[in-house]
């Protein structure tokens, strides 16, 4: 494996980078007063929290878009950045570009999950453009369940007399979920019943009767889960 990953290190578009420590402190902040240099205000305290999907590094598998697969590779995925890592043995971590991947999988043996990204470079999606995100996929049929793991920061607030005396941008997470329909669109919906009725408005009668009969609140992602499932099933 170590000679196929070497070989990888070496195609055009992969760049060795190092991941950038979220927990690390910036440098402080100058301060200035009537356009005047009064110093440095040493209360700001860098980020909290990680720009991470998950924080280890954990094994996984990349498919490219030109069929190679490349299985046991150690991942980190930079959700703020939208950016997958792959460790490097010698020296400093490498970006895989995300238009050389189909597809990439991390394992997680805690939770016993393998995560599944894909890639959906000809979806139309409302707002951005969909061939430059990796979804999580957490259901896959002829409707599909996908999730945008996405992460923003909360920037710091501690310079105003009346601020929450907060000296520090923290990362938060900002999760979204989109239904892949069969025309190829990706709609975003929230959990509620609410928003999945009106997402799956073309089977509602049959939507809503499945949830009262099922108790189903869809106010977890299992059960927004169960009901594209069973939407898929009508």
């Amino acid at each position: 494996m170590r000679i196929s990953l070497l070989l990888l290190f070496g195609l055009p578009g992969i760049i060795n980078v190092a991941i950038s420590q979220t927990t690390n402190p910036v440098p402080k902040q100058p301060m200035w007063m009537d356009g005047a240099y009064t110093g440095h205000d040493f209360r700001y305290e860098g980020f909290r929290g990680s720009a991470l999907f998950i924080n280890e590094w954990l094994n996984g598998q990349v498919s490219l878009t030109d069929g190679r697969l490349f299985k046991d590779v150690p991942l980190k995925y930079n959700a703020y950045t939208k950016r997958l890592f792959m460790k490097n043995p010698v020296g400093d971590s490498i970006e895989v570009f995300s238009n050389l991947m189909d597809s990439f999988v991390i394992n997680d043996p805690v939770s016993k999950n393998d995560f599944v990204f894909k890639r959906f470079p000809t979806a139309k999606m409302a707002k951005n453009n969909a061939g430059d995100l990796f979804f999580l996929v957490l259901y896959e049929g002829k409707t599909s369940l996908v999730k945008l793991i996405n992460k923003t920061i909360k920037k710091a607030d501690y310079k105003d007399p009346y601020s929450n005396n907060i000296p520090y941008d923290t990362f938060e997470d900002a999760h979204e979920y989109y239904l892949l329909k069969p025309d190829n669109t990706l709609t975003k919906v929230k959990k509620s019943k609410k928003a999945i009725t009106e997402a799956l408005s073309d089977k509602e009668p049959a939507v809503k009767d499945f949830m009262v009969q099922q108790n189903v609140t869809v106010k977890t992602e299992a059960e927004l889960v169960r009901v594209v499932a069973k939407y898929d099933s009508f």
